[in-house]
């Protein structure tokens, strides 16, 4: 008896997991003009905390997005591009509709962030239907200009950085390549983690501290920033 009763609750456990959300009663609106980095909130009189609270949702998932497709964005160009998606969020919080409405990235991408949002909840509260429009690049900053500072200590370069993706990204890691007069392999390279934060489109000037040895006006430095998407620690490497 004591058997089959267990199985009985497993049985019972297994169904209302595998409840479905419960679907939704508000009717979908037609989507907006897909603008990348733009999230939309629809609702029947929907409050504004409402609307803010899922907006800020979908905007911390989008770590774990980047962090998911920048591998791939790194080495496939077709990646590139936007991926407009609609989100139904029932009464419990819960997504209950995910519908693509228009991609022009690969269907790698476009699987990653539908899991990924699939999976979010947003807390009990008034249904609401979400256009989310994500944009994809490979080259996420840019680096505008390198200056030189060798006369403080530590010396250090001073690099204007902007964000060129829709992404808010809370950290970066600037990696230096020293390069000699004869600009052939690299002296040196530096990897810096700056806890940084950048919002789409903005700029700041980074302070990367280099060796006071390579300090000097024969070198040359070449310098890249990455979104810091891991706890990945510094390093600073003589590569001959």
């Amino acid at each position: 008896m004591r058997p089959l009763l267990v199985g009985l609750l497993c049985l019972a456990a297994c169904a209302a997991s595998e409840e479905k959300p419960l679907p939704m009663s508000l009717k979908a609106p037609p989507p907006p003009e897909p603008v990348a980095g733009s999230i939309r909130v629809y609702g029947d009189h929907l409050a504004s905390a409402r609307a803010d609270a899922i907006r800020q949702r979908l905007r911390a998932a989008e770590q774990e997005i980047l962090a998911e497709c920048h591998e791939t964005l790194e080495h496939d160009s077709v990646t590139e591009g936007s991926l407009q998606l609609r989100i139904g969020v029932n009464g419990e919080g819960k997504v209950t509709e995910l519908k693509r409405i228009t991609s022009t990235v690969s269907d790698d991408v476009a699987d990653v962030v539908s899991r990924i949002l699939g999976g979010l909840d947003f807390g009990p509260g008034p249904e609401a239907y979400v256009y989310d429009t994500l944009g994809f690049r490979t080259d996420l900053f840019e680096v505008l200009r390198v200056d030189t500072d060798f006369a403080n200590k530590p010396p250090a370069l001073l690099a204007e950085v902007e964000n060129r993706s829709t992404f808010r990204l809370p950290a970066i890691s600037v990696v230096v390549k020293v390069l000699g007069p004869e600009k052939g392999m690299p002296l040196r390279v530096y990897r810096r983690r700056f806890d940084t934060a950048f919002a789409p489109g903005e700029r700041k000037q980074i302070r990367v501290p280099v060796g006071s040895e390579w300090a000097t006006a024969q070198n040359t430095f070449l310098v890249n920033v990455l979104p810091a998407l891991h706890d990945e620690p510094e390093m600073s490497e003589k590569t001959q």
